[in-house]
């Protein structure tokens, strides 16, 4: 493993709780991935709808939860579109007003920063796979270790019994 335990050493019941362990802890990466994942697709989004605000005053359905909307009209406050401005989430509540140009470089910055912990995240997954795959392995081998010598146990008393019987 990538800790430097050597798998070996552990007995069937330590390995069994090593890899539960592991499989917590990937079943977490994973949900983690998956969040990333679906924060990108936002992002991506919101870019690709700064691309298509209409350049005139028209009018537009807002979510404010994901059933219920308002209507809204948007009405570009500048005739060059892009000097006209949009509000953006910059995280945790916090706001800014930026234009389209600004905020389009903005949401891009944030696609590459996900997409970056993404790929961090699915090397993770795959070390962990890899822990999984090797405690299997180890308990895997342990338990043919002890099944050999249960029947070379079994044989070697089979052996004892047909001297005894002279058989």
């Amino acid at each position: 493993m990538a800790d430097g335990l050597d798998l070996n050493t552990l007995s069937l019941e330590q390995l069994s709780q090593l890899k539960q362990q592991e499989e917590q802890k990937l079943s977490q990466i994973q949900g983690h991935y998956t969040s990333l994942k679906a924060t990108q697709a936002r992002f991506i989004n919101s870019q690709s709808t700064l691309t298509s605000l209409p350049p005139k005053k028209a009018t537009a359905m807002i979510p404010l939860t994901q059933s219920l909307y308002v209507s809204a009209v948007v009405n570009p406050q500048s005739k060059k579109p892009h000097d006209q401005t949009v509000l953006v989430e910059l995280g945790t509540g916090f706001y800014a007003n930026k234009t389209i140009r600004d905020a389009h470089q903005f949401m891009q910055r944030k696609i590459e920063l996900t997409a970056k912990n993404a790929d961090s995240l699915f090397q993770v997954v795959g070390a962990t796979r890899r822990n999984i795959d090797a405690i299997i392995m180890t308990m895997q081998g342990k338990m043919n270790e002890r099944a050999a010598e249960a029947w070379a146990e079994g044989r070697k008393f089979g052996e004892e019994q047909r001297r005894r019987t002279g058989g």
